[in-house]
């Protein structure tokens, strides 16, 4: 097979063929975001190395599915198909139990992503080149494999930096202010937090990917188990060094105010809104008129509408401008809704019947599937 970038190469993933240049499957993978420099390179390199490279998403059981998780990951998932990677959905059941969420029911959390999985489906996840795999059943089939990297991920790792994973304000203590930070002063540090990164660590290498693609709904603390697993591959100078995918993030709808709106179910739209939450959602929505940067409505058409639909479709003030207009690309939509042209109010009428379209697919199969409606109820 010839290497060269202008190569073009058929590939066989799971009954799924495609057919790429090794730049194009660059690209395509790229889109989804990238966390480094270093790790552009490695993505660039990585299809000339290898003709399916295996790609793990990590995914934490939850009953109420962000629509990232529901749509965006979905999306990003194909996109990886399309690329000729192997894509392995990790559910991460074995850190829900021991977190004790679900009341640590091992079963009920099983069954919350299996619910999960059924939304995906209907999502129209590219099911010929994907497969999922339960965390508890990689641990309970290698135990010694994954305890061993666990303490050896504890033994090359000090106090303070596990903490780093999960407060920021330890590591800048000590960049800005050379503060002593002693990691044993700390109340409110319990063992559990030291030690969970290493496990995290741990259950991210136990499976050998070439490429980890995080899910959308992770926090901060996740991102910095990202970099301790990187930091730790280099230093060990270990051959299994993932690339880590650092995907867009939907912001909140509504506008951040010093109380942070905690509590606010506006926040997001989640795959089991019906129509009229849905409608309610994106009608309080942020949408600043003529400001793009920062606006949570074009963010949600920028990752949601674009990506599913190809275009957006806005309903125009008939007396103005005869009818609805259609935007093909984001730029465009961009620089005349700058111009004042569509209205916010016009851009969430365009949002809330895109998003319904989307979650009318999802709401019928759901109301006519006997296995989905029975996973639905046992949400």
């Amino acid at each position: 097979m010839d290497n060269s970038v202008e190569a073009t190469t058929q590939i066989s993933t799971a009954g799924y063929a495609v057919e790429m240049s090794l730049d194009e499957r660059f690209a395509t993978m790229r889109s989804i975001g990238l966390g480094s420099i270093d790790e552009e390179e490695e993505l660039r390199v990585l299809p000339e190395k290898k003709v399916a490279p295996i790609c793990y998403v990590w995914c934490d059981p939850s009953p109420s599915v962000h629509i990232a998780q529901g749509i965006m990951m979905v999306l990003n998932v194909n996109k990886m198909v399309k690329a000729g990677c192997r894509v392995k959905i990790l559910m991460a059941d074995w850190f829900a139990h021991i977190h004790n969420r679900f009341s640590g029911d091992m079963n009920d959390i099983q069954t919350i992503g299996c619910y999960m999985i059924e939304v995906w489906k209907t999502a129209s996840l590219e099911l010929n080149g994907v497969e999922f795999v339960w965390l508890s059943d990689e641990i309970n089939r290698r135990p010694h494999e994954y305890w061993t990297l666990v303490m050896d991920v504890a033994i090359n790792n000090t106090v303070g930096r596990m903490i780093r994973c999960w407060d920021k304000t330890f590591e800048y203590a000590l960049g800005v202010y050379g503060m002593p930070a002693d990691p044993y002063d700390r109340p409110d540090v319990v063992a559990k937090m030291i030690f969970e990164p290493c496990m995290q660590c741990a259950a991210v290498l136990l499976t050998k990917a070439d490429i980890w693609l995080l899910s959308m709904d992770h926090d901060e603390d996740l991102e910095e188990v990202r970099e301790l697993t990187r930091e730790y591959c280099k230093d060990m100078k270990g051959e299994n060094q993932p690339i880590i995918l650092s995907h867009n993030k939907l912001p909140d709808l509504i506008e951040d105010d010093e109380f942070g709106n905690i509590g606010d179910p506006a926040w997001a739209i989640f795959m089991e809104d019906g129509e009229q939450n849905l409608s309610v959602k994106v009608r309080k929505a942020f949408c600043p008129v003529k400001v793009a940067q920062g606006n949570p409505c074009l963010e949600y058409i920028r990752h949601i509408v674009f990506s599913w639909f190809g275009h957006c479709e806005v309903p125009g003030k008939e007396e103005k401008s005869g009818g609805s207009r259609t935007f093909h690309k984001m730029e465009e939509f961009i620089i005349d809704y700058e111009s004042g042209a569509p209205h916010s109010a016009e851009v969430k009428r365009a949002l809330e019947e895109a998003l319904k379209k989307i979650m009318k697919i999802v709401g019928v199969h759901f109301a006519g599937n006997s296995k989905a409606k029975h996973l639905a109820k046992a949400m």
